[in-house]
């Protein structure tokens, strides 16, 4: 910053229309990025809190950083087995009545049929029994409550939840991916640079201003696209979800440095001087800098970004490196800003290069669901459940540029498996480098059938994203709902809490996984890691619930007929209605709390919440199309008062697709 104030002799040399005004413009701009840094360290402050109890526990420090490789010698231990039998897979009954209780979630427009081999698929035989679905539970606690009691992990309420009245506001959504917290957040930053542009200042007599205020943005936009900056750190978010501010700042460097040259062109051709002014060198590098500026943003937009990646790549490298140059040859007091900004870019490439791996990938490709299965046996630790990795495949079946694309999908299993399973990604076909992976996993499977085993080199990168300083396993209910290809961040963080709870280290005591496909035999490829994790006897309750919206035949359940579904799954068609299924999270956890509190006081009386009282609210995670977001905000939102508050808040967690 010294650096910036000292620059502020040189900007005499830079031309202005109007030698009259003197005003010390380098002097008010640091100002402005002096406040602004200071609402970003108020912001961070109201993060510590939630930072610090997540950081206290040690894995915490371990997980969701860097990625790598250990070795799982011993099975996963767990606590005293509760005193029930193992819930054991079995043939779908056929029913012409559905005993679903969750069967008020059928859309009004589904189709029902008569013979269901999937509509009635319960727990167990009890569990439409409110007070056997209690005794259960409960019966896993007399063995474990002791070994768990002290392992279980710190809960601290968001904001949301203790000023109940912030997500029912902040998170009511203008359009869709738009919400009024971005609103208020690109208006508040909006105003800030529009008072640095006028404030004693005339755009068309006084247009330098504009352009320092340019180039005081170059560093706030680099920071918040690069991959690892601090502040994402800081608040716990990914990367990703700060990519709208990247792009709002972006837009503005870009109408700043507009408003500079317009300004200067029309005083220059107000006074005649227009050509002579041209001729100047560094008016000349400052045009190169404004065509540049333009260039990137306008193949920055959704339509390039989305059918156009590569040009948007190319395009937004291109230009941004010329853009820096220019800047740098077009004015002296800008430089400062540039070599920040490239400082933060070099930390990031630093960062990425040192959180790449580089490893062999086995594929499978999943027909019914249309996605290739990435499984990384080389990496199996250093993730947290919803983190997303980036991978680029080394392969010349990926096109003549295709191995140079560098790709996010989220993992869709926990870390340090205890069955040996290495990384898993589930890659749908979404696009033209995705249906060259889905050819390639096709391919490989041919080679290995026929005895020749293929490897495939890839890069893996990361992890990024994730929860950030929200811990699921310190709720007291989690619900999940995935749409499509999002079932890949549902399934992580599922497999993460049941992991942690038969290691003793989650309060969450209902568990329900919602999962929206376009048809049934999407099922198909799943069904063994839903009878896994449904088969498993843990402290908690685990239902899975899978939606189908559209059926490609007369009879959609014949894809299933051949496949052994185990209790605990209900297949149902239509939309999920999400009130009810909420609801019965809420309920349910209340009533194990209370239940629980009655028949063993001894061990469960202050164990439940940070206060020793209480539940610690239910975490709902979604990932998905926009408009499922959407409706699952407007659900949480809908929660009556006197529920949210009985149960200790409800919070939701968002991973949308696109960016």
């Amino acid at each position: 910053m010294s650096a910036i104030l000292a620059a502020v002799a040189s900007a005499s040399s830079t031309p202005t229309p109007s030698k009259a005004v003197k005003f010390n413009h380098l002097n008010l701009i640091f100002n402005v990025d002096v406040f602004i840094l200071c609402l970003v360290g108020l912001f961070i402050l109201l993060c510590l809190p939630r930072a610090f109890v997540r950081f206290i526990h040690p894995e915490e420090w371990r997980n969701g950083h860097w990625l790598r490789y250990v070795d799982v010698h011993n099975p996963l231990r767990t606590h005293s087995a509760p005193a029930i039998a193992p819930l054991s897979p079995a043939h779908l009954p056929i029913s012409p009545k559905s005993s679903d209780p969750f069967n008020d979630s059928h859309s009004e427009k589904s189709h029902y049929f008569d013979d269901h081999r999937g509509a009635n698929l319960q727990r167990n035989a009890s569990s439409s029994s409110g007070h056997a679905l209690l005794s259960r539970n409960a019966s896993t606690a007399s063995g474990r409550i002791r070994k768990r009691r002290d392992n279980l992990p710190a809960h601290m309420p968001s904001w949301s939840t203790m000023v109940p009245w912030i997500p029912n506001l902040f998170r009511f959504t203008i359009r869709p991916g738009l919400t009024v917290t971005k609103v208020i957040l690109m208006l508040t930053y909006f105003f800030i640079l529009l008072y640095a542009t006028l404030y004693k200042s005339n755009v068309f007599t006084s247009p330098i201003r504009a352009g320092f205020v340019a180039a005081s943005q170059i560093p706030v936009v680099v920071v918040l696209g690069t991959k690892n900056n601090l502040l994402a750190v800081a608040v716990g978010m990914g990367y990703e979800k700060l990519n709208f501010l990247h792009r709002f700042a972006g837009r503005m460097l870009v109408l700043a440095a507009n408003v500079h040259a317009l300004g200067y062109i029309y005083s220059w051709s107000i006074a005649g001087t227009l050509d002579a002014r041209f001729a100047i060198p560094n008016i000349r590098y400052g045009m190169v800098g404004l065509v540049c500026a333009d260039i990137f943003v306008f193949f920055s937009t959704s339509l390039w970004r989305t059918k156009c990646y590569q040009v948007f790549v190319v395009s937004h490298v291109t230009a941004i490196v010329i853009f820096l140059a220019a800047v740098c040859l077009h004015s002296t007091p800008s430089i400062p800003y540039v070599l920040i900004a490239i400082g933060l870019y070099v930390f990031d490439r630093i960062f990425r290069i040192a959180k790449t791996r580089a490893t062999t990938a086995h594929l499978t490709a999943l027909t019914e669901l249309g996605m290739t299965r990435v499984e990384l046996p080389g990496v199996n630790a250093g993730w947290r459940a919803g983190q997303h990795v980036r991978i680029r495949v080394l392969n010349r079946a990926m096109g003549i540029t295709g191995w140079l694309e560098l790709h996010p999908f989220t993992i869709a299993n926990v870390a340090k498996s205890d069955d040996g399973e290495g990384m898993v990604l589930l890659v749908k076909k979404a696009g033209n480098w995705t249906n060259r992976l889905f050819e390639l996993a096709k391919r490989v499977e041919y080679s290995e059938a026929s005895g020749v085993e293929k490897d495939v080199k890839v890069l893996v990168e990361g992890p990024y994203g994730g929860p950030g300083h929200t811990l699921f396993a310190s709720f007291s209910g989690a619900m999940f709902v995935a749409g499509g290809s999002g079932v890949t961040f549902a399934l992580g963080a599922v497999q993460d809490l049941v992991k942690k709870d038969l290691e003793g280290l989650s309060r969450v005591r209902t568990i329900e996984l919602v999962w929206s496909v376009p048809d049934p035999s999407n099922l198909i490829p799943l069904i063994p890691q839903f009878t896994h994790l449904l088969s498993l006897r843990t402290y908690a309750t685990l239902r899975i619930h899978v939606f189908y919206t559209r059926v490609s035949c007369a009879d959609p359940m014949k894809a299933l007929a051949s496949h052994t579904l185990p209790k605990g799954l209900t297949i149902t068609p239509g939309r999920p209605k999400l009130n009810s299924l909420l609801t019965s999270v809420i309920d349910e956890s209340c009533a194990l709390s209370m239940f629980r509190k009655n028949q063993r006081k001894s061990y469960i009386d202050g164990r439940d919440g940070k206060s020793g009282r209480g539940l610690c609210g239910i975490i709902v995670g979604v990932c998905g199309p926009l408009g499922l977001a959407e409706e699952v905000r407007n659900t949480v939102r809908g929660v009556d008062a006197k529920r949210r508050r009985r149960v200790g808040g409800v919070e939701v967690h968002e991973e949308v697709f696109g960016w």
